[in-house]
């Protein structure tokens, strides 16, 4: 009897440590895979720095210098981190991203211009991996570890996250300390509440606060999290009062951490550096306020353009589904969250009560954020990156349940969602396509420099990256530089300015569909300036296409592709900094 009961054991145990053994060795691969989505091409741009947003943010951390000591740092007056101290009034990203680049950059020796973005972008992938990582911590916390593991490989192979891991801002890092702090939130409500998770959840928000402050939107998701465990624990317990007050101390102490954490990593927002004064920069107030005047459709800035045409929810949904996410896995992005719903609703489910709040949780930050961002004036696709790894939480999920309900009834399921696997993999292989060569304005400036004669006078337009770009053994000085504002209302005033430009041109460059993807979109804004770019593009003006540049989403990746993906109708920046449509035009003789 006890041989019998310890070979059982022995059993149990065995095949525990080969589950364990196999479980390890998948999400290694799941890693190694998303690394190499994330750091293939980071130098994507061959050093010519051609997203703005990045630019901005490397000329920023050249200008910093380390302070002599840590009382220089948080006061904001002295800082030689602070960017308002630097040169830069209007400074709306947070610090922490910045600091902890710079800071790494001059350990490696590699915080010059031409370097520090590389070693930003290197960790924009790493904290984007780290979400990978935390997604199979959460997956298996509250469901289980093969939704735990395939909620990693799903965000592993979704494009968007791929896409902004190649830039060194915000994005990604927020993105990270945001769901960090989700799974503190996890095990908070899981467990007893805890001192050192309270610590944690509090200084992780915080973090996620100095990356930007748009953090604050998830914040009611921590408070709806942190009330259902107080709610749930007040019904089992009979000592009511030392419990609210167990409540209030941990509220205390998450918001004093987050505090602390915030104010520490970002100490130009506020006023001095004394701790104890709650008192916000007042420049930093009106970056903010200066910021949120940009999301007006009375009068946009040039790049808000492109909104004037959008239709509330209906673009980023498409967006979402076609190009941030890929089909199919949009698609099942989207059933799963329906399905997710109806296990809400349904009240006779075999669902855990506790799954259903994490379920609660997920569903309700998917629809509040995507609701919130798809009805503003600016609805850019990196401002929904965001929901994307909850999306993957709630698809594993889906996935994974019906896959069990369905296994019963269908043979070889197995084999057929093999096959589903395969297909969700062309679509992020297919994206790596756009970094498998020299991106198009470097190429396009290659053919300039060999193609049109020294002297020439081009015509490039304001607002965008002009071409040729200076490159190792060509500089654009080369050519009679001339540039023409797009984006005013037509007017005779507007035509009688860009006319001369035109007549004098010898060629057109156009490096991106900035301009003319938004305004051929407002034909009664801008008739006539649409009218110029149907005869432009169609060769009935007076000068003809003679050189075009794409760089499409393609699979296989490299030089002998089978099919394209054609995203020029996906959301302008989607496409406009890494693989945008470059045309040149020639004056007809």
């Amino acid at each position: 009897m006890i041989r019998v009961l310890l070979e059982y054991i022995y059993l149990r145990m065995k095949n525990r440590i080969i589950s364990i053994h196999y479980q390890k060795l998948i999400l290694l691969a799941i890693i190694i895979l998303a690394l190499i989505f994330r750091l293939y091409g980071l130098d994507w741009d061959q050093g010519q720095h051609l997203h703005p947003d990045e630019r901005f943010l490397t000329m920023v951390m050249d200008a910093m210098r380390l302070p002599k000591n840590l009382a220089d740092y948080l006061n904001p007056q002295k800082s030689t981190m602070n960017p308002y101290n630097l040169g830069y009034g209007f400074f709306v990203y947070g610090t922490f991203p910045l600091n902890l680049t710079k800071i790494i950059g001059i350990v490696t020796n590699n915080d010059d211009y031409g370097k520090i973005h590389l070693v930003g972008r290197f960790l924009s992938a790493i904290f984007d991996v780290g979400i990978v990582i935390l997604l199979f911590k959460i997956g298996k916390k509250i469901f289980n570890e093969k939704t735990g593991l395939l909620a990693a490989f799903l965000y592993s192979i979704m494009v968007l996250p791929i896409q902004l891991s190649h830039f060194f801002a915000v994005d990604t890092f927020l993105n990270f300390f945001l769901i960090l702090s989700f799974y503190f939130l996890v095990l908070l409500i899981s467990q007893y509440p805890s001192i050192l998770i309270s610590i944690f959840l509090g200084g992780s928000f915080g973090l996620a606060l100095a990356c930007k402050i748009n953090a604050i939107l998830f914040l009611p998701i921590i408070a709806l999290g942190f009330l259902l465990k107080f709610l749930s624990e007040l019904l089992h317990s009979k000592r009511k009062l030392s419990l609210f007050l167990l409540f209030i101390a941990h509220c205390l102490l998450i918001t004093t951490c987050c505090y602390l954490a915030f104010r520490f990593n970002q100490p130009q927002a506020f006023i001095n550096e004394n701790f104890l004064n709650f008192h916000l920069n007042p420049q930093f107030i009106k970056n903010l306020q200066e910021l949120e005047s940009y999301n007006n459709p009375k009068n946009p800035s040039p790049p808000a353009i492109q909104w004037l045409s959008t239709k509330p929810i209906i673009f980023p949904l498409k967006n979402l589904i076609l190009w941030g996410l890929g089909l199919p896995l949009g698609i099942i992005c989207i059933i799963s969250l329906f399905y997710s719903l109806t296990q809400l609703l349904n009240l006779f489910s075999k669902t855990k009560k506790e799954e259903k709040i994490y379920n609660l949780l997920i569903s309700s930050w998917v629809i509040f954020l995507f609701t919130y961002q798809g009805i503003q004036f600016a609805k850019t696709i990196r401002y929904f990156l965001f929901i994307y790894p909850f999306l993957a939480l709630l698809a594993s999920q889906f996935v994974n349940e019906t896959y069990v309900i369905l296994k019963r009834k269908i043979h070889r399921l197995f084999t057929v969602y093999c096959l589903l696997f395969t297909v969700l993999m062309i679509y992020p292989f297919s994206f790596m396509n756009i970094y498998t060569k020299p991106i198009t304005r470097v190429t396009a400036s290659e053919w300039i420099y060999q193609n049109i004669p020294p002297g020439s006078t081009i015509l490039n337009e304001e607002w965008d990256d002009g071409l040729p770009l200076s490159l190792e053994k060509n500089n654009a000085s080369l050519y009679n530089w001339q540039a023409v504002f797009m984006y005013d209302p037509d007017s005779l005033e507007k035509w009688q300015r860009i006319l001369p430009k035109l007549n004098t041109a010898d060629y057109i460059i156009i490096s991106s569909n900035r301009a003319y993807g938004a305004i051929m979109r407002l034909p009664a804004k801008y008739p006539q300036t649409t009218e110029y770019y149907q005869s432009l593009f169609d060769g009935t003006g007076k000068f003809t296409k003679v050189a075009e540049f794409t760089s499409y989403p393609c699979f296989p990746p490299g030089k002998f592709n089978l099919f394209c993906f054609n995203d020029d109708s996906s959301e302008e920046s989607f496409t406009v900094y890494d693989h945008p449509k470059v045309m040149i035009f020639k004056r007809k003789s």
